[in-house]
This record gives structure tokens, C-alpha cells and sequence, in this order.
């Protein structure tokens, strides 16, 4: 098990948790999962950038371009979260 944080800065919550990395092929075995929350309207007040923001500015998902990974091999993405940030 491990441990989290939690921070608060105004109306914004940060929530980061300790987890194991599944099915790892190889690097780290451990990630940090992040999640933020915004209280009351403070989302909509501000205009939203980057992948983030823009999450919070709409309740429909937003899908970019996805890539085609091959079976085996190396890849290189081409894709970079285009048409996800409108």
C-alpha cells in the first residue's frame, strides 16, 4: 500500500496517490496518479488551457487522434493529443 497527498490551493484540490505500474514491461515500477477537482464554479470562471484545463471546460469527452500501435516492434507517436485541445 502506499501513501497520498492531498493539497488545496483555493477553490483547486490535488489529490496524488502511489500505485503500482501493471503489466510493466520494463522502467519504473512505480507512477503517481494525479487528480484535480475544482469547487463551485471556478472552472467555468477561468478560461481553461492546456490538456488539463480543458478538461474542465466541457462535460463531453473530448478524443483526439489516436495512433495505431503495431504488434511488435519499435513506434514512434504521431498523434501528440492533436484534436484533443480545441
Amino acid at each position: 500500500r502506499f501513501s497520498s497527498a492531498e493539497f488545496t490551493i483555493g477553490d483547486w484540490t490535488a489529490v496524488v496517490r502511489g500505485n503500482w505500474v501493471y503489466d510493466r514491461i520494463s522502467g519504473p515500477a512505480h507512477r503517481l496518479d494525479v487528480s484535480l477537482r475544482a469547487r463551485g464554479g471556478v472552472a467555468a470562471r477561468h478560461l481553461p488551457h492546456g490538456l488539463v484545463g480543458q478538461a474542465f471546460a466541457s462535460n463531453e469527452p473530448r478524443h483526439g487522434r489516436v495512433d495505431e500501435y503495431p504488434a511488435s516492434g519499435t513506434f514512434r507517436t504521431s498523434a501528440m493529443a492533436e484534436g484533443a485541445i480545441e
